[in-house]
């Protein structure tokens, strides 16, 4: 077997998620491996991805781990891929590498970014890939909401249930929010305002972002004060302290492996 390290970027919309389902959904990593056995021949392959994105979440810089029974030139297979992968999912880089290569365990930080547009009503050219309020936000106690979440902590309030963890433990080494400026030509008579949330950690739980950024939402609607949001970092309670944002805003940014927080920041 021949092992390659490649980077993805899709749009999620219409997709099950990143994982192969058993019961023949859509997702990412299927369509990943259907084109892989048209280019090897062969269904004696696997696929590990950095992270099991959601229904509906996108990836700008999801790694995989590629094994196939095929040795071939790096580029020569990145661009095999892309002229057989569906247009809204490409392989922008691609490399050999070391058979025990893990994208999951030798990460060395995730970075995921959301995007959040608030207005009376949504682009429809971005309708799902931002998420859309009709409430007005306050910026500034979303900034201190999202400051909450620096650091070490238990969030197990701040996930949903899935693959069996050692420990709800995570530690988030940057959180920001910002207005990102709308482009003048594409949203010249549009109103709004665009919003990004950022997190910077050493990995995530299943649905952590988007509870995050509920959470964060919330806090701009003036509903939930950050003292409240500091109350759930802990001790499991029966109900969360924010909706889970919705899935289409969410994107897999980057994926480290050379350089640790400390050293990157």
């Amino acid at each position: 077997m021949n092992t390659y390290k490649a980077t993805l970027s899709y749009c999620g919309q219409g997709y099950e998620g990143w994982q192969i389902q058993p019961d023949g959904h859509k997702t990412i990593q299927g369509e990943l491996n259907r084109c892989l056995s048209k280019i090897v021949k062969s269904e004696n392959l696997s696929t590990l991805g950095s992270g099991r994105t959601d229904s509906g979440v996108h990836g700008i810089g999801q790694v995989v781990r590629i094994e196939i029974p095929l040795k071939i030139a790096p580029e020569n297979l990145r661009r095999a891929l892309n002229s057989h992968l569906p247009a809204e999912i490409r392989v922008i880089a691609i490399e050999e590498c070391p058979a025990n290569f893990n994208p999951v365990r030798d990460a060395k930080w995730k970075q995921y970014d959301y995007l959040l547009f608030e207005g009376e009503s949504l682009p429809p050219h971005y309708f799902g890939r931002w998420t859309h309020s009709k409430y007005k936000l306050s910026l500034k106690e979303m900034e201190k909401a999202i400051k909450v979440f620096e650091g070490r902590h238990d969030f197990i309030n701040f996930s949903t249930k899935g693959t069996p963890v050692s420990s709800t433990c995570r530690t988030i080494y940057r959180a920001t929010v910002q207005e990102i400026p709308l482009d003048s030509t594409l949203f010249e008579s549009w109103d709004g305002k665009l919003y990004k949330f950022s997190f910077f950690g050493e990995g995530f739980l299943k649905q952590m972002v988007r509870l995050l950024v509920g959470a964060c939402i919330k806090s701009g609607r003036g509903k939930l004060q950050p003292v409240e949001i500091s109350s759930f970092l802990g001790e499991e309670k029966e109900d969360k302290c924010a909706a889970v944002a919705p899935s289409d805003g969410l994107y897999l940014k980057h994926v480290e492996y050379l350089k640790d927080w400390s050293l990157s920041d």
